[in-house]
């Protein structure tokens, strides 16, 4: 179930795409694959999807002591970083804490907030688990993962960099139980010029971005949500040190020099 957006979160095509895929997955057992260049925005579309930036606070709060918002309740997915250093008993013991204290959060705010819906429950509130970082799992900590998804009820989707999609071919069980893999995309030209309004906007600058600034961002960004962040926040510090009242050319360039980013 996905929430209700911030208002600095864009919604971009790549992320409506990414959110259907997740319905989809909600829709039956399934397991799938998303894939994209660093910085494309994988992770923060799959924390805003899971609404992470306010269910993994209260995770590790002791019950009695927490705060929790009407806007948790429904959640069914939960999002999952495996350690650099991760090994198969490590993974297991970590994804089986996660799940407890989820399902455990989610009934604990289902009973407060919706008494009649808990009341009708049949199984636990987890129904998806996203896998970030999967490059990083080896071949015994795949297997867990189809282990868990073969006895169990619940979706998975992994999350990783190109490239992944033709290692895991290598993982014959695992790989023929694949229901989807998804290549997430760069932002478009539209979508840089939103995400610049915005900042403009954050930055209180007068009027709206300037064509030729505007072309210096996309041209460096090239649709990298990463880097696009970089830029506006070497940006604020920049204007607010030299006291600029605007943003020229001139200042993305320095900007980008101070990033490593290079103008290219």
């Amino acid at each position: 179930m996905s929430t209700n957006p911030p208002t600095n979160f864009l919604i971009t095509s790549q992320y409506k795409r990414f959110v259907e895929l997740c319905e989809y997955s909600h829709g039956g057992k399934i397991i799938g694959l998303c894939f994209g260049k660093p910085g494309v925005g994988k992770t923060e579309s799959a924390r805003h999807y899971a609404n992470w930036q306010t269910i993994e606070p209260l995770l590790s709060k002791p019950l009695r002591t927490r705060s929790i918002p009407a806007s948790i309740v429904g959640c069914t997915t939960a999002f999952f970083t495996p350690d650099v250093t991760v090994t198969p008993r490590k993974l297991q013991s970590g994804l089986a804490l996660l799940r407890n204290r989820f399902d455990e959060l989610i009934e604990q705010a289902t009973l407060w907030y919706a008494p009649k819906t808990q009341a009708c429950a049949v199984q636990k509130h987890l129904k998806l688990l996203i896998v970030d970082e999967s490059d990083r799992l080896k071949f015994q900590s795949l297997e867990l993962l189809r282990d868990l998804y073969d006895r169990g009820n619940m979706s998975i989707l992994l999350m990783g960099a190109p490239g992944i999609e033709r290692r895991l071919k290598r993982f014959g069980q695992l790989y023929s139980r694949f229901n989807f893999a998804y290549e997430m995309l760069p932002l478009n030209t539209n979508e840089m010029r939103l995400f610049i309004s915005q900042k403009w906007l954050e930055l209180k600058l007068p009027l709206t971005a300037d064509s030729k600034v505007s072309a210096a961002i996309m041209r460096i960004a090239n649709g990298n949500f990463r880097v696009l962040h970089r830029i506006f926040t070497e940006i604020e510090r920049l204007q607010q040190l030299n006291c600029l009242p605007i943003i020229t050319p001139d200042l993305i360039e320095v900007a980008c020099q101070g990033l490593l980013l290079g103008t290219g």
